[in-house]
């Protein structure tokens, strides 16, 4: 079978381990040949980096093209309108039997749609990772952008859609409140990870707490990302702090704002308990996840919650719709201010929190809900 992604809204990044990364991998493991068209830009150290058009094999098997967007007025009106040229030849030479668009918020998608209206056999699908939150934070955005612009591109590709595969649930509402989309041609479709047999797992978190020098027995909690003011990382950090009794080690990982050093950096010295290890690549972080028991992400979301789960870890997790309508209660601390956090620590010191039953709750949803496996196969069918 030949898969196409369509990535135009987002910067896709070798090595990574966000969604378009690990599926497409997923299906290349799976015997399929597959195509990721993405926009001439990425990720490095934290940036967003031009690239320029690039067409090459990367090192997952999968076909990447990155075609440079189209100049429409100015640098604003072309990256909102997202127009690039030649890929509906593209599609042409590959001939997709199936198109995962991921999101359909860029100009190019009607050169999709032009090809799914000629081939009646291709099964198209999208996915949606806007919400209230992240797309509709202003009038503008929300009611022009996203109400008009984007709705527009939704509606045009709706009669051509198999499914919308929704991120969470509250994406689904998005979908449905803003892009006009029908509920039920929405399914649930969460961001996921790798799920590592007990040999693999046992082998990488031996490895990595034996490299880190933490004993058997001993907490690994890692807080990771781009440390921004959403992370809530400084309040973390005091409530660790605020309960020196907690016999844990607590490892940072990620980049540091500019604006944010002077507030951080103080704070990573003070404790010894606590380690900055900077910017990690994708399969280092898993092997430090791997390691860990519990996962700190007190603030904005992040993918890596989910890979986490997958890595066996527990979970302190801001209380989002996103997080409680999925994911049992059982799997995590649901912490909404750094009090929160302390009165968790502190528990986790006194033995009032079980670790070790919050890590079974989240493996045992990991296995079920977030293997790529399972969600790679829902394109199949």
């Amino acid at each position: 079978m030949k898969i196409a992604h369509i990535g135009l809204a987002s910067y896709f990044t070798e090595g990574m381990t966000y969604q378009d990364n690990m599926l497409t991998e997923q299906n290349v493991k799976d015997g399929h040949e597959v195509l990721y068209v993405a926009n001439a830009a990425k990720y490095v150290g934290g940036r967003i980096v031009e690239t320029g058009y690039e067409d090459k094999i990367i090192s997952t098997g999968v076909r990447l093209v990155r075609m440079p967007y189209e100049r429409f007025i100015n640098r604003l009106g072309t990256e909102k309108l997202r127009r690039v040229k030649g890929l509906y030849k593209l599609l042409c030479e590959f001939e997709p039997d199936v198109i995962l668009c991921h999101d359909l918020c860029y100009w190019s998608v009607l050169d999709v749609i032009r090809y799914r209206k000629e081939h009646d056999n291709v099964k198209l699908y999208s996915d949606n990772h806007a919400d209230y939150g992240n797309s509709g934070t202003n009038r503008l955005s929300l009611y022009v952008l996203n109400g008009m612009y984007y709705r527009a591109l939704f509606q045009k590709a709706l009669p051509y859609l198999e499914k919308v595969l929704c991120t969470s649930t509250e994406r689904i509402d998005f979908a449905a409140e803003v892009y006009g989309c029908p509920r039920e041609k929405t399914e649930l479709y969460p961001l996921g990870g790798i799920v590592y047999g007990d040999d693999d797992y046992l082998e990488m978190r031996s490895s990595c707490r034996k490299e880190l020098g933490i004993a058997d027995g001993k907490p690994l909690f890692i807080h990771s990302g781009k440390l921004d003011a959403g992370k809530e990382t400084a309040k973390l950090l005091d409530a660790f702090y605020s309960v020196p009794e907690l016999n844990a080690k607590l490892i940072i990982i990620g980049s540091v704002p500019e604006d944010m050093k002077e507030k951080l950096l103080p704070r990573f010295e003070r404790d010894k308990r606590v380690e900055y290890l900077g910017w990690k690549k994708a399969d280092e972080l898993t092997e430090y996840l791997c390691a860990g028991d519990m996962y700190l992400q007190p603030g904005t979301i992040s993918a890596t919650m989910e890979n986490a789960m997958c890595c066996r870890c527990a979970q302190m997790l801001k209380p989002v719709r996103s997080y409680i309508d999925a994911y049992p209660r059982d799997m995590a601390v649901w912490v909404e201010s750094g009090k929160d956090m302390e009165n968790a620590f502190r528990a986790l010191a006194q033995g009032g929190l079980s670790l070790e039953k919050m890590r079974k709750s989240a493996y045992s949803c990991a296995c079920e809900m977030l293997d790529y496996k399972k969600l790679a196969a829902r394109l199949y069918r």
